[in-house]
């Protein structure tokens, strides 16, 4: 009858499908009396994970030694599945796939999916945090290095590579930023510490949300991006396995938002108090030399991601696996971004990517989504943060040029539809197609300067947004002072069979912040069978 007629879960299991009646308990194993059996030695014999389901989605539990992965990164809890996803059962790179798709209609995954999408590259975890304050626990983590840089300890090298004692003074450099204070607060991220008088380096989107220039890097209208906190709460490690503890307050001095790159001061204590940066005598990072990384080195990246379900930090280990330049060419750095094998999760944002001498090369800033479960992990190189972090240490006011800002003499000239670009750009405002077709829309502009980027923001009938594989709108910048830009819609584009027939609304953005441009305006499909 079709998922999107009778809910089920459909596993599968090595090569073999099966479907179970929604909330049917299924379990996996080499044991021939479970419901999914599997002969490879990587499984466990008794029973390997445990599979539920209701209304809203499934659950999947470890019940193994050897564990389950996802994307490389080891389940240490319940996994909950609203959309399709593959696992591994033994092994990260060799054990056996179990796939997954939850008993929901297709729509809903679909809808699951763009919601990742769109919102999992700015938006961090909110979950409970506990704050303990043990003076004994943060007079050890004093004794971590305090006051000296990553590479001034001796190695001693562990299995990832990086020495012992570079490691420890890295996780007590790295620390959890909470957006308000630890009672009441809407996301968290991490920071690595730049001096020992409280510098932090973070992510403009765990600082700053609404900075110019975050709306084009996200591809996000900048009505939509989160509200600027009040201030942070910054929570310093007190070992390996030990919780965070909440000691400082912490707020911009330098932002950059196209760069997603923020520079903070310690300025009070938790409860607000004054403090005095010359008294902090943190431990810091120090800065690699981008120029110098290169294809298959080892990195190292720390953090505090929400997947966890941990107040204590994280570590993954990997190797820089190619550079990324600017895809809206704003900088011309080949090196504008490091792609990496170490997985890294929401609320990794603004954290440490270190080499096996300790020096911060890169900071976490976003998961590209691709084909299927495929993901682009990437690294902020550190190189562009060079500019904030002179000027914050200087006590300079920080400003960038980097994007065109509007002018106010931009303006939406109108919209159409057609099954050509050519056709769109005239002014037709409905067009009637086979459904199978794609459609092309048009924006007329005038009044723009030249570099200034431009988003498109369609809506399809019923709801839903045409978003690009990236999970961004899509986006350009002005050629000219005027002209008609123009984007095609296929079915495949907003995950359907065919277009739906309907009104569709348009509108134009522009600018750092991807300001609305007029008041947009409807076009109308008559898709035919």
């Amino acid at each position: 009858m079709g998922q999107d007629r009778l809910q089920v879960l459909v596993t599968r299991l090595g090569n073999v499908q099966r479907i179970f009646p929604l909330g049917t308990r299924v379990r996996v194993g080499r044991d021939p009396q479970l419901e999914l059996v599997t002969a490879n030695p990587l499984v466990s014999r008794e029973c390997h994970g445990v599979i539920t389901s209701d209304a809203t989605g499934a659950t999947y539990t470890d019940m193994s030694r050897r564990g389950t992965y996802l994307n490389g990164k080891k389940l240490h809890g319940p996994l909950r599945i609203t959309e399709s996803v593959v696992l591994r059962l033994g092994d990260p790179a060799t054990g056996e796939e179990l796939g997954i798709t939850p008993p929901l209609s297709s729509t809903e995954i679909d809808r699951n999916r763009d919601r990742r999408v769109l919102r999992g590259r700015v938006r961090m975890v909110a979950a409970a945090v506990v704050a303990i304050g043990a003076a004994a626990a943060i007079a050890a983590f004093f004794l971590t290095g305090t006051g000296h840089s990553a590479s001034s300890q001796s190695p001693t090298p562990l299995a990832g590579g990086t020495p012992e004692a570079v490691l420890t003074h890295a996780e007590a450099a790295t620390v959890r930023l909470l957006q308000g204070s630890p009672a009441n607060y809407t996301g968290w991220g991490s920071g690595d510490i730049l001096t020992s008088t409280g510098l932090i380096l973070t992510n403009a989107h765990v600082a700053e949300p609404q900075a110019p220039g975050l709306a084009v890097a996200v591809g996000e209208p900048g009505s939509q991006l989160g509200a600027n906190p009040q201030y942070l709460t910054v929570e310093l490690t007190t070992g390996p396995s030990s919780p965070v503890v909440a000691r400082y307050r912490a707020k911009p001095v330098a932002v950059n938002g196209y760069l997603d790159f923020a520079v903070l001061q310690i300025y009070a204590t938790t409860n607000g108090a004054p403090v005095n940066p010359d008294s902090l005598h943190l431990p810091y990072f120090t800065l690699g030399n981008d120029a110098a990384v290169q294809l298959d080195q080892p990195v190292t990246t720390l953090g505090f991601p929400g997947v966890a379900m941990s107040d204590s930090i994280t570590v993954t280990n990997g190797v820089i696996s190619t550079f990324v330049p600017d895809p809206l060419g704003h900088v011309s750095d080949p090196r504008f971004e490091l792609e990496t094998t170490a997985r890294i999760a929401h609320g990794n944002s603004g954290g440490a990517a270190i080499n096996n001498a300790g020096q911060l090369i890169g900071v976490p800033s976003l998961s590209i989504p691709g084909e299927g479960s495929d993901t682009s992990w990437r690294l902020r190189s550190i190189a562009e943060a060079s500019p904030l972090i002179a000027a914050a240490k200087a006590h300079r006011t920080y400003s960038s040029h980097l994007l065109v800002p509007l002018s106010g003499d931009e303006q939406a000239l109108g919209y159409g539809v057609g099954a050509s670009d050519r056709q769109a750009c005239g002014g037709a405002q409905s067009v009637t197609l086979p459904a199978t077709s794609p459609v092309s829309f048009s924006f007329a502009y005038s009044g723009a300067s030249s570099g200034l980027d431009l988003a498109l923001l369609i809506n399809v009938p019923g709801g839903g947004t045409v978003l690009t594989q990236n999970g961004t709108l899509p986006q350009t910048t002005a050629t000219a002072g005027s002209g008609c830009l123009t984007y095609e819609v296929a079915p495949a584009d907003v995950n359907l069979a065919a277009l739906p027939s309907g009104t569709y609304q348009l509108q134009l953005y522009a600018g750092p912040n991807l300001t609305p441009v007029g008041q947009g305006g409807t076009v109308t499909v008559n898709a035919t069978q």
